[in-house]
């Protein structure tokens, strides 16, 4: 293979992987992922076909669609700062409000919109009160989300204005609707495939088996055996060096095999891919977190699968021991704000997917979490250390 060849390779591989984390996009979104997919659209379709999703592009809005294979959606695990179901709800009625849009449109124009929709009778969402700061506050963010996605374009820079929510006074942000970006978003048949995705049946498990193998390691941090029922599991031992030579095409990445699972580790790229997690960065709850996972991997009980299994009171210990240890680096609020420590840890092991919190308090870490064993971290002073 030639420089050229590999290059546009690479390109392609990238420009896939950057729709598997903004599946959609549009010039004004992502000016240079949108050229790339495009310029490697018969590529990037064939890509996603493999895995069982679906590419498609109205005017210049491109989306890849997650379509549920045999009744089923592989999700990582559910990111910290996610949008809540309120959130997500009134971003649904501003999307149906938008239908009725024709040129611009302020965000107090919308916020009447949405009134109007939810308080009408046999509406399912709760009734928006644009009175209230909060419920403000929620529907300015649901347009904040529409203009990640493309949907809303925002035409206001004056300050003065973007603080409608505080107030409810004046016209709010303008927007301009990209009816290309609305119609992807709000396509009846995907919208029907995600929420009316009938169950499969043991055939039909079985013939989606390789598409849910290839969904699973590109969008989890890992496929475990022991989380897999048997015959998915056996198979998956059995067509490992397949699925790996398929996702070194698609993504350029490698697959690490271990006797507990799989996973898929993705290129060490100076432009760091969008779908790879930032950690752990040179702040305290990263460390933490690293630190924490290490030890507790040290002192639970280990099960045949690789699993770490620790009771809530062993956790406790742990960042006992944690505080004792390195407690003079840590943050002013892990010093001095009981459960601070655990709670950090907590929530990034959890969104990482590295760890499982049981109502309990009791913990039970993944493998994959092995592969962070003796971290080499060089701590600088009484602040913060790098890694």
């Amino acid at each position: 293979m030639n420089t050229a060849t590999s290059a546009i390779e690479k390109e392609a591989q990238q420009a896939f992987l950057g729709l598997l984390a903004q599946p959609l996009i549009t010039p004004a979104t992502n000016r240079i992922l949108h050229r790339h997919v495009l310029r490697h659209q018969r590529q990037v379709t064939d890509h996603a076909r493999r895995a069982g999703y679906r590419i498609q592009r109205v005017g210049r809005a491109v989306r890849l669609i997650r379509v549920p294979v045999g009744g089923r959606v592989t999700a990582p695990p559910r990111p910290t700062g996610a949008p809540g179901r309120r959130q997500l709800a009134l971003a649904c009625c501003l999307a149906a409000c938008c239908e009725e849009v024709s040129t611009t449109v302020t965000l107090q124009q919308l916020s009447d919109m949405v009134r109007d929709l939810t308080g009408a009778a046999g509406t399912p969402v709760t009734g928006y009160d644009p009175e209230q700061k909060p419920q403000r506050r929620l529907l300015r963010d649901a347009a904040t989300l529409l203009a990640d996605w493309g949907v809303l374009r925002r035409r206001t820079s004056d300050e003065m204005l973007l603080d409608w929510t505080e107030d409810g006074a004046g016209p709010g942000a303008g927007y301009d609707v990209d009816r290309d970006a609305l119609l992807l978003m709000t396509s009846p048949d995907v919208l029907a495939a995600a929420l009316h995705s009938p169950e499969a049946d043991a055939e039909q498990l079985a013939a989606t088996r390789t598409v849910r193998q290839l969904r699973a390691l590109l969008e989890t941090p890992a496929v475990v055996y022991a989380d897999l029922d048997e015959h998915d599991a056996d198979a998956l031992r059995k067509a490992r060096g397949l699925r790996a030579a398929d996702l070194t095409q698609m993504t350029g990445g490698t697959v690490e095999a271990r006797a507990e699972g799989l996973l898929l580790a993705l290129p060490d790229d100076p432009d760091r891919q969008p779908s790879v997690a930032d950690w752990p960065r040179a702040r305290a709850a990263d460390w933490v977190a690293l630190l924490m996972a290490d030890l507790a991997g040290r002192h639970g009980t280990r099960a045949p699968t690789g699993t770490v299994r620790l009771t809530s009171t062993q956790v406790d210990e742990v960042v006992d021991d944690l505080v004792a240890w390195r407690g003079d680096y840590m943050s002013k609020d892990q010093k001095t704000v009981p459960g601070t420590v655990r709670s950090d840890a907590e929530t990034i092991l959890t969104e990482l997917g590295l760890l499982q919190v049981h109502p309990d308090g009791s913990w039970t870490l993944s493998p994959v979490a092995g592969r962070y064993r003796d971290p080499d971290i060089t701590l600088l002073g009484p602040t913060e250390p790098t890694r």
